[in-house]
């Protein structure tokens, strides 16, 4: 409706899309407007379109002067360069074996130490190598249990 009033039709609410594009397009074969840069026949919105470029180079520029502040506040994880000859040394050297207290129980161990044990009883040694068979607690918590019980009887 607005185009069609800036080029002069009569009445343009009272006629059909058809009519009004045929009209159109008469007035723009018949003027010799079609050089006209757009700008100049809608002044409003070529200068809104300006200003939403210019907000738009503003948040680019604010975002890229924030990364930089971030850059220079941070400091930078450097990678550590490894020399082949240090990672050669890394592979041979050994680690240390945990000491005999430290090393995990495994279950025949387990029933081996519940088995020397002299202040239990041949019922109670059962049960926790039971335990121990079918998994119902680690083979070093049935080894503290049955110290336990060694020591109250």
């Amino acid at each position: 409706m607005k185009v069609a009033k800036n080029y002069g039709i009569p009445n343009p609410a009272k006629k059909t899309v058809t009519q009004l594009c045929s009209s159109i397009k008469n007035r723009a074969k018949n003027a010799n407007t079609n050089n006209v840069p757009l700008a100049k026949l809608y002044p409003e919105a070529a200068r809104k379109r300006a200003a939403a470029k210019k907000r738009v180079e503003k948040r680019a520029l604010d975002r890229k002067v924030a990364a930089n502040f971030m850059k220079k506040m941070t400091t930078p994880i450097r990678e550590r360069v490894v020399t082949p000859a240090r990672r050669v040394v890394v592979a041979v050297m050994p680690m240390p074996k945990p000491s005999k207290k430290a090393q995990p129980l495994t279950k025949q161990e387990a029933t081996k130490r519940i088995k020397a044990m002299k202040g239990l009883t041949a019922n109670n040694k059962f049960r926790l190598v039971n335990r121990l068979r079918l998994n119902q607690h680690s083979p070093r918590r049935v080894v503290r249990l049955a110290r336990e019980l060694a020591r109250l009887r």
